[in-house]
């Protein structure tokens, strides 16, 4: 009975899925969260996982939160979004192994327009930024645009690339240079590898603008804008998030864009095409997955330019943050179960970082390195020889996922600035005033 249910899902699939559209913009389709209690019910995830991706198109079937985060040991709540076709073999199958599970988001369709909604009044200032909604990607590269030009004695602006689409990968440096010429320490902070994790970016625009435009009359940013050189890649993955902004396409695309040969499948996981273990953890060799690693290495120009824009200035970065949602977690290297020698300074960091963000509206994060899930954090650590590397996965834990309501950008903004400021503060204290 355990995997006799599971046959029925086997489906085909479409041109349409391999290309990245979904039917019927998510109508009917409904999101379980489900809550496993024992090792029996991890198994049976981690099983289901392997059987959708090898049976189901993930627009019909897909298991949201990262199973390969899951173990016996350390469990917590996996979302499902499911399409009208397959709900009542999945509920039968979570009945027959006794998983607690709730729908928690009735109508996808519904929550993406509620989340994609705009605001009555439009800003006119900030490049027409504003963090009551989230924005495509031009918005965020007329933002950029606006602190470079408002900004200058603060702001520069790097076009690292193009990725495959023909989009500018844009990197920011923010800070004062020293009197005395010497190099500062450096923060680097990017989102929105994963294209459909919107808050990512969200965030990190919030705390950008904050940075720049309170500089004037903010002593702590004062402080922390000339002490250290910020580097902001605001968006990683912009043909994929474009994807995601097209109100006739997939809000739920995940990967890049690029044409894969021999498939009909397009993209690639830029979070794990790096070269470090690349195909090692949590990874797959299957175009159509929302795991592919790419070909090889590097096959992603996203992650090639971050990587050279990232070496070049190696020997500044001391700490990095690469943000992702959703989960509530605030992962440590490495994700294929090893540790770095300095594992326990570094949870300590995140522990006060987190203990800090809690402390505004009380939000609960968990610290730990994940399993089976290699990252950006990882090759920052590892190849980018960065002491403070971290991948915060922001709000929430489940009620919404990746359809995360714009009525929580800016308390996500607010609460992961006090987390920011706690390794900052570590990255001053420690390798500051200058690294000459």
């Amino acid at each position: 009975m355990r995997w006799q249910l599971l046959v029925a899902l086997v489906a085909a699939a479409t041109w349409t899925a391999a290309r990245g559209e979904v039917k019927d913009d998510f109508r009917g389709y409904k999101v379980y969260r489900l809550v496993p209690r024992t090792p029996q019910h991890v198994d049976f995830l981690n099983n289901l996982q392997s059987k959708l991706e090898e049976q189901v198109p993930v627009d019909e079937v897909e298991i949201w939160s990262d199973i390969g985060q899951l173990s016996p040991e350390a469990v917590g709540p996996v979302l499902i979004m499911v399409s009208p076709e397959h709900q009542a073999q999945m509920t039968k199958s979570f009945d027959a192994e006794k998983i607690p599970y709730e729908v928690t988001i009735a109508d996808l369709n519904k929550a993406i327009l509620e989340e994609s909604r705009r605001s009555d009044v439009r800003s006119t200032s900030s490049g027409g930024i504003s963090w009551t909604e989230y924005h495509d990607y031009p918005v965020i590269l007329s933002f950029v645009d606006f602190l470079v030009r408002d900004y200058p004695s603060l702001v520069t602006k790097t076009v690292l690339g193009q990725t495959y689409e023909g989009r500018d990968i844009v990197l920011l440096k923010i800070g004062k240079p020293p009197a005395d010429g010497k190099t500062k320490p450096a923060f680097w902070m990017d989102a929105n590898i994963h294209a459909r994790e919107w808050i990512s970016s969200a965030t990190l625009t919030y705390m950008t603008n904050k940075l720049v435009t309170e500089y004037a009359t903010n002593q702590t940013i004062q402080g922390l804008v000339n002490q250290l050189d910020w580097y902001i890649l605001p968006v990683v993955n912009p043909d994929g998030f474009a994807w995601t902004h097209n109100e006739t396409k997939n809000r739920l695309w995940r990967t890049t864009r690029k044409v894969n040969p021999y498939s009909n499948c397009l993209g690639a996981d830029p979070n794990r095409n790096y070269d470090h273990r690349w195909m090692v953890a949590g990874a797959d060799q299957k175009p159509c997955s929302n795991t592919f690693a790419g070909p090889y290495p590097y096959s992603e120009t996203e992650n090639l330019v971050l990587t050279e824009a990232y070496l070049a200035r190696q020997s500044q970065i001391k700490a990095m943050l690469s943000f992702h949602s959703y989960s509530q977690y605030w992962l440590t290297p490495f994700g294929d179960k090893t540790f770095p020698p300095d594992i326990a300074e570094l949870k300590a960091v995140a522990h006060r970082a987190v203990n800090a963000l809690t402390s505004q509206f009380g939000t609960k994060y968990k610290v730990g390195s994940p399993s089976e899930i290699l990252g950006t954090h990882d090759w920052a650590k590892a190849k980018g020889l960065t002491k403070y590397s971290y991948t915060p996965e922001l709000r929430d834990t489940g009620k919404h996922g990746f359809v995360l309501p714009p009525e929580q950008i800016i308390p996500s903004g607010i609460e992961t600035w006090e987390a920011v400021k706690v390794i900052a503060d570590q990255v001053i204290a420690e390798f500051g005033p200058t690294l000459d």
